[in-house]
């Protein structure tokens, strides 16, 4: 399904599902992840037990439901850094997508840029990923004002 772009506070929308990549390493220190974080931090304590409990692996996706949406952690990077290299896995990006559309078929979700910040990737490869994998899935992608 096609991306609609919209511009503004993703958590001051009315969308249910926000969705955001997360590094399987346990940490959400910088970025968006650090928004989820501070905002939905049950969101974080799901994230860290399936971190300690049995280790977090790309391409996974958790459904967090907290107050009054859900938020998916999607593990779409092995390790983290911010020296410009690619960290996103596109295949992971795929496999949650997947799991999103099995998930959630009809409903639309939020998500930034997810991977193309400091993950490294290309969000022209990561937007055809999405669009091609979401086909009942309604992809809303937020970007700063």
């Amino acid at each position: 399904m096609k991306i609609e772009y919209q511009r503004g506070d993703i958590f001051k929308s009315p969308y249910r599902f926000i969705l955001h990549g997360c590094n399987a390493r346990g940490v959400m220190g910088a970025g968006f992840a650090l928004q989820v974080k501070k905002m939905y931090p049950y969101a974080y304590k799901e994230y860290i037990n399936n971190y300690e409990k049995k280790g977090l692996t790309l391409g996974e996706t958790q459904f967090v439901k907290c107050r009054d949406r859900t938020i998916i952690n999607s593990i779409t990077q092995q390790f983290y850094g911010k020296d410009g290299r690619r960290y996103v896995s596109y295949d992971a990006v795929a496999n949650s997508m997947r799991m999103v559309e099995e998930c959630l078929y009809g409903e639309t979700i939020a998500m930034p840029k997810i991977g193309a910040g400091l993950a490294g990737g290309d969000w022209n490869v990561i937007e055809s990923i999405i669009e091609s994998e979401l086909k009942t899935v309604r992809p809303i992608v937020f970007t700063l004002d």
